[in-house]
């Protein structure tokens, strides 16, 4: 045994030859690299091919010509069993989950984990943690102070990555709730409704989702925001809407303000971009719909959550004009050293998993990110939002997520969709492989 393992030291291993790597870090790409993947599944070593040999025995991939990203991160989802294997071959080998039905995503991520199914890597919420009555029926509803300490005393026991607090919860109810979070080490993001963006995170929120509560923190007045998120269709609304009202001067303290806090934002562009268009057959049909089963696209029923949400056709406009408004801020805080993450909020309406997350990264470009910047965002930045230094990186020791694609995409961040293939926890399947994953589900 120990003249065979002589003789072939690279036994089991995978060697990835010939691509050009963009490795994470924020260095610049590696022509002609080599990926060397264990067989349980992590990186060995990963640089140029001058300075990382084959170990003999090695199986070798050659990928000349191909370009390789590290897997990348949806740092806001709500991840459904469905949505697993869309995940993947979209090239998303982690997502962030921020909330959903707290059986289902528990046993999502165990399932997962153990390689029973195959998918991303799960960082769970489990249940949001809402005022009472909670805007949705998987949440859970914390009328009182104790009640929001036992809802995080919960999430510590299931062993979850981060609390996520919504709409209808107070400056009160989110001290009480930070309070007890930092007693048990955990941390706590926010789609804020009653609380304003600045506010929240000197009190300690980690990271702020969907740019929430930063319309309230650069008005003179943020009384009636508050009150509309009684109702959530209204305060949403009224929040996009109010975006294209802000001073540029006012926006630009919040900014700073948020910058020097070092929350995190994770802005789900992708988001905001639907709700502007969701009666525009014109934008609805270039969105990559491919991956979602026809069962849930007729679930979805776009005209009743239109008519739900009690829209019209000078919501549409207001929502158009902030749109850009909304840019100009996620440029702004990325330029003064704030972190953005990219998240798609898949599977809501009309975002679909892993397609959606790569319309955000365009539409961080959009926005006068680099492409670089917006690869971070989806790479390095959401590894940083978890606290997890072998994710988001292909260096020694990291776990063997990767990306293989056939273009550039720092060229053109539209080549994260050339996807040929992808290595989850060092499984290499190509991109029709993957699609096959989800044929019948």
């Amino acid at each position: 045994m120990l003249l065979l393992s002589a003789c072939s030291p690279g036994r089991g291993k995978t060697a990835y030859v010939g691509a050009t790597l963009w490795n994470g870090t924020g260095a610049a790409p590696i022509p002609n690299a080599v990926v060397i993947v264990t067989p349980r599944g992590h990186i060995e070593r990963a640089g140029p091919a001058d300075s990382v040999t084959v170990p003999r025995g090695a199986a070798v991939v050659r990928l000349d010509g191909k370009w390789i990203i590290p897997g990348l991160i949806d740092a806001h989802a709500h991840a459904e069993r469905w949505t697993l294997p869309r995940f993947l071959a979209y090239g998303v080998t982690t997502v962030r989950d921020v909330g959903g039905q707290q059986d289902s995503i528990v046993a999502l991520r165990e399932a997962t984990s153990s390689g029973g199914i195959p998918g991303p890597r799960l960082y769970i919420a489990g249940a949001m943690i809402d005022g009472a009555p909670a805007t949705w029926r998987t949440a859970t509803a914390a009328a009182t102070d104790d009640q929001a300490r036992r809802a995080i005393d919960a999430l510590a026991l299931l062993d979850a990555t981060q609390a996520k607090v919504y709409t209808k919860i107070d400056s009160p109810r989110l001290a009480a709730i930070l309070d007890e979070a930092s007693a048990v080490s955990l941390p706590v993001t926010a789609h804020l409704g009653k609380v304003d963006a600045v506010r929240a995170a000197r009190m300690g929120v980690r990271a702020i989702e969907h740019l929430s509560g930063v319309v309230e923190a650069s008005v003179a007045d943020p009384g009636p925001y508050f009150e509309a998120h009684d109702d959530f269709f209204r305060g949403w609304n009224l929040a996009e809407r109010g975006w294209a009202t802000l001073d540029p001067a006012r926006l630009e303290r919040t900014a700073q303000a948020l910058q020097q806090s070092r929350v995190a934002l994770v802005p789900t562009l992708a988001l905001h971009q639907v709700w502007a268009h969701l009666e525009d057959s014109t934008y609805l049909v270039t969105l990559d719909l491919a991956g979602v089963p026809p069962s849930v696209q007729e679930a979805w029923d776009v005209p009743d959550l239109i008519a739900r949400a009690r829209l019209g056709f000078d919501d549409y406009l207001a929502f158009r004009r902030s749109r850009p408004v909304q840019d100009r801020f996620v440029h702004l805080y990325q330029a003064k050293g704030g972190l953005v993450a990219a998240g798609s909020d898949a599977p809501h309406p009309l975002l679909a998993p892993g397609a959606s997350l790569h319309d955000e990264l365009a539409l961080l470009v959009a926005a006068r990110l680099t492409p670089r910047q917006a690869l971070l965002a989806a790479t390095r930045n959401g590894a940083l939002l978890l606290g997890a230094d072998s994710i988001g990186v292909i260096r020694r020791d990291a776990v063997a997520d990767f990306v293989i694609l056939g273009a550039s995409p720092l060229d053109d961040i539209k080549n994260t969709r050339r996807i040929e293939a992808v290595v989850s926890r060092g499984v290499y399947r190509t991109s029709a492989e993957l699609r096959a994953l989800w044929r019948g589900r």
